[in-house]
């Protein structure tokens, strides 16, 4: 007789079930100087067989490296000779796509870098962060792998294409003579997006003490950074929004995504890691939204026995198909081509204690503030309970003394906020 839980109902074997990963990676290191590559290799050493690091001097003797044996992660310098790191990794995505690439840089503005690469690593490089860091990317493609898994269960025979008006920003901002107004164009030429983009600068999100009229006023008021997030959220969801949906409210998933967004702006120090932080909240829960667009009832199933059962829905999720809709928001990100920090962060916000090496990055910062969010601007009185902070993780990154504030300020953007509540968890 199959076992049942104390509610009566006999638990189900998830879709995905999680496999043991013992197979040996391959690194490629691409630099001219061979001290980082010997230092990377000491990194990984303790993690024994299951790493395999090689060294390229170039870009050619890297490729035909890779044609020898395909390479599971390429880390390349930006600056190397003959062949640049960028063009390097170009050719890598064109010939081996499920390739994991890194590259080091040391521009302030990274350019087309950020258009090729998983990660873009400041350099100098610290050989240990980059260990942990690559261990991070090779977990967080094998959980969206995993996503990919449930993808084909559904009723939906396609993702939505890549996000155009997104990609275009990036080709414009890979050059480095870039202006305001060649930002403004590639987005005004899309009236619908413009008007979204205008909706979401003049939100409750960014406090602004005036209204923004122009896109234009828009990137120079914000930056060229959070317009480019605005335009692919809004990009995003244009794509996914479902029609309706018993249970769900597009508006009140919009107010909340908003929230965590400016809730992560406030409590991560300013700098790229900052931006992919809030880049990763406007989009955290877009998982949501591949499933519920997906036509079939799994969500209504799932968020009906979230509700009875008392359990946020994720953990329903989880435990019917083995990923959640944070897994599937993820994996949709990086068939995008989003960066690994967006994506991991994205893909971890209920669980990012599973995250290996974890400091207090774009991860820690969108768990803390979608919880806050949930618990400052609390759903419908009849939905699931909503996902909580993780108490250890608190403690295990010294963040205690800061809890009290942050939840002083997501009291605060809430009051200031015009939208209230959240989206079913």
């Amino acid at each position: 007789m199959a076992a049942t839980r104390d509610d009566g109902v006999a638990p189900q074997t998830p879709l995905i079930a999680p496999a043991a990963d013992t197979a040996t990676k391959r690194i490629l290191f691409v630099d001219r100087r061979r001290d980082t590559f010997e230092g990377l290799r000491e990194a990984l050493a303790p993690s024994g067989a299951l790493w395999q690091v090689e060294y390229a001097a170039g870009g050619d003797e890297a490729l035909a490296l890779i044609e020898q044996a395909p390479a599971d992660v390429v880390v390349a310098d930006e600056q190397l000779t003959a062949m640049d790191g960028v063009t390097l990794l170009t050719r890598v995505r064109d010939r081996h796509p499920s390739t994991i690439r890194m590259i080091m840089s040391g521009a302030t503005k990274p350019g087309l870098a950020t258009i090729v690469a998983h990660r873009v690593l400041p350099k100098p490089c610290n050989v240990g962060e980059l260990g942990v860091l690559i261990k991070r990317s090779w977990a967080l493609h094998k959980r969206t792998g995993e996503a990919e898994a449930l993808r084909r269960t559904m009723s939906t025979t396609a993702l939505p294409s890549r996000p155009g008006v997104y990609m275009e920003l990036n080709q414009v901002l890979g050059d480095h003579d870039w202006q305001p107004a060649d930002v403004a164009a590639v987005i005004e030429r899309d009236v619908a997006l413009s008007a979204k983009v205008l909706q979401l600068a003049n939100s409750a999100l960014f406090g602004l003490v005036s209204t923004v009229g122009t896109v234009r006023d828009a990137v120079m008021y914000l930056g060229v950074d959070t317009i480019r997030s605005l335009a692919l959220t809004a990009e995003a969801f244009g794509k996914l929004a479902p029609r309706s949906s018993e249970g769900f409210s597009l508006d009140t998933f919009q107010s909340h995504a908003m929230l965590v967004a400016r809730l992560t702006a406030s409590i991560m120090p300013a700098g790229r890691a900052q931006q992919e932080g809030v880049t990763a909240a406007l989009l955290h829960d877009v998982g949501k939204l591949v499933t519920i667009s997906d036509g079939s009832d799994r969500w209504s199933a799932r968020l009906a026995e979230a509700r009875t059962r008392e359990q946020p829905l994720y953990e329903i999720e989880l435990e019917h198909d083995g990923v959640s809709h944070a897994e599937v928001g993820a994996y949709l990100l990086s068939l995008w081509g989003l960066p690994d920090g967006i994506v991991e962060a994205v893909g971890s916000h209920h669980n990012p204690a599973s995250v290996p090496g974890l400091a207090f990055d774009g991860v820690a910062a969108v768990h803390i503030a979608d919880a806050l969010a949930h618990e400052m601007a609390p759903g419908p009185d009849d939905g699931p309970p909503p996902p909580t902070i993780d108490e250890d993780l608190i403690a295990r990154l010294g963040l205690g003394t800061r809890l009290d504030l942050w939840r002083q300020r997501a009291r605060q953007l809430v009051s200031e906020s015009s939208g209230d509540g959240s989206a079913a968890r």
